[in-house]
């Protein structure tokens, strides 16, 4: 299993979620990320090393976006 580590912008965002479904979805995705970090899409271009794992909840998307060291 690979180190989550959180930029303090992320942290703060992750509190300030209130809804429980997203929450437990954004966990969901982040503890995939954990036990295979290369489950995500590389990017390319000007963000090439940076990973994204799309998030989908109450039809709206969110993407996850991280880096693996």
């Amino acid at each position: 299993m690979y180190e989550l580590k959180y930029l303090p912008g992320a942290e703060r965002y992750f509190k300030k979620i209130k809804e429980k479904g997203l929450k437990s979805a954004f966990r969901k995705a982040l503890e995939n990320i954990q036990t295979n970090p290369y489950v995500g899409e590389a990017k390319t271009g000007d963000l090439a090393g940076i990973y994204g794992v799309d998030v989908f909840y109450n039809r709206t998307n969110y993407e996850i976006a991280y880096r693996i060291y």
